[in-house]
């Protein structure tokens, strides 16, 4: 048993109970949503996705869709409650979504068999970037040296250029506001400053990696007691300059970076799915730990394409596929924003001279893995380019 941060008793990880679990209650319709639905779908359970607004998982047909946009805020833990029950597993799938499991994690705990999340302390590490930064100098994890300007003078150790970013993990944010911005010197940190404040977003600045030589890497991985199943990833659009969600990422082979995403795993006690965030400035030959997304991540797509069966580690479900996980030869994109990327007035790679038109074709026959479309369960796909 373990205590949330309100000291409330939590159900065990473990799967003792004798009735089957066949749901999985994912909250969050988005792409990730999507991607973790079609994965329980290939366990057999009945997906059932719930969100406040539209998203492609809502239009799968391997999905029971439940839109909660019209329930009272205040109603809308008996909704999600009234989805679980003994056969039943719950997981969340955005940052506002484990943010709302966290305050009802006691109601939650007492209707489902089994929360797919970390505890409340662990998510609070996650969640907020400089509890983070203060976790991973307590344990002597490499990561990028931060400060909170609202609340501290800088310290004199922390040069321009300096990074901003929102200190709480906040995805589909303004869209006004920069997912991470640089400022080169006090008068850009004062402007970036006053434009955090007047969205009403606390920002937080770290020691920029920026204009180096640096390669991003995605550690995902799933653990349930001392088992734990992990493979890297690498984004290789957009460049790390841009701040930007990946659009393409591959499976790649670096020991590296699952040795020091383990060890912060393991340190964390972590419980759940997630995804270490890792940066490598390769002409120093040092990596920085950015981030642990509390959560299954956009590209999960890539773990059961590539027969790393997270869900069944955390469920303690038989594995839905027999074959040995592979460690390459998996690459996936999201097409539509990828063409963005590639071509777009404003960032593009190839538009820029960044990337040549070849190589950027040549990348797209490598891609087996996408985002929305799937030939099983076309809906998702077709709903979005009709859009």
């Amino acid at each position: 048993m373990q205590a949330d941060t309100n000291g409330a008793v939590l159900k065990s990880a473990s799967l003792d109970s004798a009735v089957p679990l066949s749901t999985l209650v994912i909250l969050g319709a988005s792409a990730t949503g999507l991607a973790v639905a079609r994965d329980a779908h290939r366990h057999g359970l009945c997906a059932v996705v719930a969100d406040r607004e539209d998203g492609p998982a809502l239009h799968s047909r391997w999905v029971r869709a439940v839109d909660v946009s019209a329930v009272p805020a205040a109603n809308l833990i008996e909704r999600i409650v009234r989805l679980g029950g003994p056969h039943a597993a719950l997981i969340a799938t955005s940052d506002h979504w484990i943010r709302w499991l966290a305050g009802y994690r006691p109601q939650l705990s007492e209707s489902y068999r089994l929360i797919v999340q970390p505890s409340n302390p662990t998510l609070e590490i996650c969640l907020d970037k400089m509890a983070f930064s203060e976790w991973c100098t307590a344990f002597g994890l490499p990561s990028p040296a931060a400060w909170m300007p609202n609340r501290a003078p800088r310290p004199s150790s922390l040069a321009f250029p300096v990074l901003l970013r929102p200190v709480r993990t906040a995805h589909g944010h303004d869209p006004n506001l920069p997912k991470a911005v640089e400022a080169r010197d006090e008068s850009e940190l004062a402007l970036w400053l006053q434009r955090f404040t007047a969205k009403g977003v606390e920002p937080m600045a770290s020691a920029s990696l920026l204009g180096r030589k640096l390669e991003q890497y995605s550690v995902p991985f799933a653990r349930c007691k001392e088992q734990m199943l992990m493979f890297t990833a690498l984004k290789m659009r957009p460049d790390a300059d841009l701040c930007q969600t990946g659009t393409y990422v591959q499976i790649a082979v670096d020991e590296r970076s699952e040795g020091l995403a383990r060890t912060a795993i393991e340190r964390l006690d972590y419980f759940g799915i997630g995804e270490v965030e890792i940066l490598r400035d390769t002409q120093a030959g040092k990596d920085y730990l950015i981030e642990i997304n509390a959560r299954p991540w956009l590209q999960y797509a890539l773990a059961p394409a590539s027969n790393h069966d997270f869900l069944g580690l955390v469920l303690g479900l038989s594995p839905a596929c027999k074959n040995a996980p592979v460690r390459s030869g998996k690459a996936w994109i999201d097409l539509y924003q990828d063409l963005f990327v590639a071509f777009s007035r404003s960032i593009g790679m190839v538009r820029h001279g960044r990337l040549g038109l070849f190589a950027y074709l040549a990348s797209l026959t490598r891609c087996n893995v996408f985002s929305l479309f799937d030939w099983r369960d076309l809906r998702p796909f077709l709903r979005s380019w009709r859009r």
